[in-house]
């Protein structure tokens, strides 16, 4: 796959493309529907198939919002790139793109830049200045345009309903990560470097690496939780602790992740770290001993469930 990070430089390789639009921030299983009929799409007609996304999320220029991240930009491609998408164009969200007009959009970069003869979006898809432009006008603009549009259906999952990023930000923050598991298709994941930390943990026979996140991800609660973690291009078992500690009366939240089968100074290595399973809250404990008790039974817990 090809990543682009401007519209106009397409022609420079192809004519013609099949075209997908959108955020795609997390590329749940509602996202990755309208990615693969966008491959489908481009592989009937010859032509690459193109994602069209965005460095920023629109709502950061538009209503001065920060929504967490549920996907970084690289596991992102990393993702797009598994579906089969030929090109990713993720442009920079500007003040100036956000007041292009529908039809200006449709124009300048669906058919001139990117040679679009079919357009793939969900059904709820809004674009241009204020949000104007929707699936109707849409249509009516590839008409006029020479692009045809395919809309694919929202996708709904049974007891969590319609997928969304949004859906999927409150899930994890609401500690749900089997729930989110459904929703993306695979297992919610955060990135960090192990920084030093108390040292308690190896003093207590259970060494934790302490996580600093590289990106404004979404955070699960407070509570301990059975994962994966990916260290280069080993992958371990893990347990791992959200909290403040308040065993020791620590006040500042640590992320820290005890890795099953694992002997060795990790200190400033990059770990990418899943979440499969919320183990319990976090809780206070009466001694150093209570402590060590209960995470015996914590790794025993997540060894099982992994």
């Amino acid at each position: 796959m090809k990543l682009l990070r401007h519209t106009e430089d397409f022609k420079k390789y192809e004519d013609e493309s099949v075209v997908t639009i959108g955020v795609f921030d997390g590329v749940h299983r509602g996202h990755q529907t309208i990615i693969s009929d966008c491959v489908r799409e481009a592989g009937l007609r010859g032509v690459p198939a193109v994602v069209f996304t965005f460095e920023r999320n629109p709502r950061e220029v538009v209503c001065g919002e920060h929504p967490c991240i549920i996907t970084d930009a690289e596991h992102k491609l990393r993702i797009l790139d598994e579906l089969g998408v030929d090109y990713t164009i993720s442009v920079r969200f500007t003040r100036k793109f956000a007041a292009l007009e529908p039809e200006e959009f449709c124009r300048s970069l669906l058919a001139d830049h990117l040679g679009a003869l079919k357009v793939c979006v969900g059904e709820n898809f809004h674009y241009g200045a204020s949000g104007k432009g929707d699936i109707h006008a849409l249509k009516a603009e590839g008409k006029r345009l020479g692009f045809s549009v395919h809309v694919v259906p929202l996708v709904q999952i049974e007891d969590l309903g319609q997928l969304s990023s949004t859906l999927i930000r409150g899930l994890i923050t609401e500690g749900r990560a089997h729930d989110v598991m459904t929703g993306l298709g695979r297992p919610y994941t955060v990135k960090g470097k192990v920084i030093s930390g108390h040292s308690r943990g190896r003093k207590l026979g259970f060494p934790t690496a302490n996580l600093a996140l590289e990106y404004e991800f979404c955070v699960p609660p407070d509570g301990v939780y059975a994962g994966k973690a990916l260290l280069g291009p080993d992958k371990y078992g893990c347990a791992i602790n959200i909290g403040t500690n308040p065993t020791f009366g620590d006040h500042e939240t640590a992320l820290e992740v005890f890795l099953l089968d694992f002997d060795g100074d990790i200190y400033g290595e990059s770990l990418e770290i899943e979440f499969h399973h919320r183990l319990r809250d976090e809780k206070t404990f009466g001694s150093a001993e209570e402590l060590v008790r209960q995470m015996k039974k914590d790794v025993a817990r997540a060894r099982a469930l992994l």
